[in-house]
This record gives C-alpha cells, sequence and structure tokens, in this order.
C-alpha cells in the first residue's frame, strides 16, 4: 500500500524519535520536514511504499540510491518521523542557500578527499544514542540514473554499531533534476519505497564475503528503484520516468 509522502510527526516524542537529540532540534527538523513535504508532495507527486518497515524505536542505517540534489529531502519525507542525519559531500555546503537547508537537516559532512573519519565518528555516535543516519552507499550522485557499485562505508558503519540497515529505493528524482543541471524541473513525480531490514543478525552472513555483501544490498535497493519505477510508469501511462540505463540494470 502506498501513501501520499506525508508523516505527522509529534515533536513532544523527540526522545523516542531521536534520543538525546533535544526537543528544539526535532521540531526545528519538523518545522524544515514540513515546509518540503508541501512542496515535494504536492509538486511532484510524492508517494511512499513500505513505511511500516520503519524501526519506530533504536539505532537504524537507512541506504538508498542517490539520483539528484533532492535525495536527503526526498529520504527524510519518506522514512516518517524518526529524523536521520543524512551524510552529504563537503562541497554541497559551499552553496550558500542549499548549505543551509543541509545544515537544517543536521547533515554529516562527507569529505571528498576520502578522509572521513570525523564523519565516520559522528555517525557512530547518533547510532550509539538510539539515533538514525542516511547514507548513499553510492558515494555520490548517480550521472544516469541507475544504481552504481556500493562502497564500504555501510559495512564499516554496520559492524561497528550492529544497527539494522534499512534498504530503500527511490526513482523519478533522476529525472527532475539530473547530475549538471543546475536547478530541479518544475514537473515529475516521485516514488519511494522501503524494504525490510536487515537485523545485526543477518549482517553476519551477508558480510561474511564483504563483496558479496556489499553487491546484495546494491541489488536490493535496485530491486526497490525498479519496483518505483513501474508504479510510476504505471500512473503515468508509461511514459515516465524516461527510458534509460536504469531500465537494463539487474
Amino acid at each position: 500500500m502506498w501513501v501520499r509522502g506525508r508523516c505527522v510527526r509529534n515533536p513532544l516524542a523527540h526522545r523516542r524519535r531521536a534520543p538525546g537529540a533535544g526537543f528544539l532540534k526535532t521540531a526545528f527538523w519538523d518545522a524544515g520536514s514540513l515546509l518540503c513535504q508541501t512542496l515535494v508532495s504536492w509538486q511532484y507527486h510524492f508517494r511512499v511504499e513500505g513505511q511500516s518497515h520503519i524501526p519506530p524505536t533504536g539505532p537504524a542505517i537507512f541506504i538508498a540510491n542517490h539520483q539528484s540534489l533532492l535525495d536527503p529531502v526526498i529520504h527524510g519525507l519518506a522514512v516518517g518521523d524518526r529524523a536521520p542525519r543524512p551524510m552529504a559531500k563537503e562541497e554541497l555546503f559551499k552553496n550558500p542557500l542549499f548549505g543551509a537547508v543541509l545544515r537544517g537537516l543536521n547533515c554529516i559532512c562527507v569529505r571528498s578527499d576520502g578522509g572521513n573519519r570525523e564523519a565516520i565518528r559522528v555517525a557512530l555516535d547518533e547510532l550509539a544514542a538510539g539515533r538514525t543516519v542516511m547514507l548513499y552507499p553510492e558515494g555520490t550522485r548517480s550521472s544516469d540514473g541507475s544504481v552504481k557499485e556500493f562502497r564500504r562505508g555501510v559495512e564499516l558503519l554496520a559492524r561497528k554499531s550492529h544497527a539494522p540497515i534499512v534498504p530503500m529505493g527511490i526513482d523519478g528524482a533522476f529525472d527532475i533534476w539530473p547530475a549538471g543541471r543546475s536547478l530541479p524541473r518544475s514537473h515529475g513525480r516521485i516514488w519511494a519505497a522501503i524494504g525490510a531490514p536487515i537485523t545485526a543478525e543477518q549482517q553476519v552472513e551477508l558480510f561474511a564475503d564483504s563483496a558479496a555483501g556489499l553487491t546484495h544490498l546494491q541489488r536490493r535497493v535496485t530491486a526497490l528503484m525498479r519496483h518505483c519505477r513501474c508504479q510510476l510508469r504505471r500512473a503515468t501511462g508509461e511514459t515516465y520516468p524516461a527510458v534509460g540505463v536504469a531500465d537494463e540494470q539487474f
């Protein structure tokens, strides 16, 4: 069952949603989320499936494919009221307007040169406190809308935190704001699907072979993305998203 991309957020439940983050931070996140929800839900007909898979309490590592600069907003809305901290590349913070949005979303800055011990430490602290983080295992936006090879950051976080991994796939955002385009298109549709969590116990077997485990995660996210693509095509009479490389993947 899908729902329009909305969620009732109670800032007074901040101890469950984001333990230790405090009421003000949660309320600020809610205010920004409500504004983004109004824009994305109605401008881009945003829909979400699988929100029942979101752990209501405790740590979680949300992972997803990365199609556009809209993704932190899209994924933040999709995961409901857990107020995740997304990880974003440092160059995105240099844009005064977009950087302000990222700081408002409480994003974790990821360095482009690979020296990300501090980002990993911050993410692990979030998880240890029972909060959630949003990670893009591809490391950067897709150049063609397909899901690229996953990097080992998600495995590192999972091994050290023992937090469940919650896979998510989105589609439609690439056609709205592909890499290289300065501003998003004013029209389009976005669909998100959230899969069942992968528990710490399941991860032991998953990452027994690191490369195979990362490929498995990539395939799960890709399957969710392809499901979103099918839903969008069905809703638009097979006209959106545009046929591309992502149609051929796996």
